[in-house]
């Protein structure tokens, strides 16, 4: 685990375009995320390239953390990546004040929300069309 660095963009905006093929929005992402919080937007290296990251931030309360993206490679899924991720994003978190983080995640992606869970997050509440018509969001905390 590392800090996002320049090099790391290519592998990074291709994992963060899985969520918009175009690839404009994503790229954006990537570089705002890198100017805005880089001591919380970590790589995972893996073989080959970076196997994953996740982006974090303190809210309007510093007390407050967000889980704002975690991806990992398919091929490296599975395998503890998500979960050293987090729990790096936590303790840097953690270090600047924050004492709950927190995370949406679709309702339907059990995946993501039994790694959650096992990391110590509890769901909260479902928010209904929370990132537009049909975008639900299920709200988890855990508290650091």
């Amino acid at each position: 685990m590392r800090p996002f660095s320049e090099p790391d963009f290519p592998a990074v905006w291709v994992l963060e375009r899985e969520r918009d093929p175009a690839g404009f929005v994503s790229a954006v992402t990537v570089r705002q995320a890198a100017e805005l919080w880089p001591g919380t937007f970590l790589v995972a290296d893996g073989d080959p390239g970076i196997a994953g990251f996740t982006i974090g931030a303190s809210s309007s309360d510093p007390s407050v953390g967000w889980v704002l993206r975690l991806k990992v490679r398919e091929d490296c899924r599975r395998r503890g990546c998500a979960t050293t991720l987090l729990h790096y994003l936590a303790r840097s978190l953690r270090a600047r004040g924050v004492r709950e983080l927190r995370l949406t995640v679709a309702p339907w992606n059990a995946g993501a929300r039994a790694l959650y869970l096992r990391c110590g997050f509890t769901e909260e509440t479902l928010l209904p069309d929370h990132f537009g018509s049909g975008e639900d969001r299920l709200a988890l905390s855990r508290r650091l």
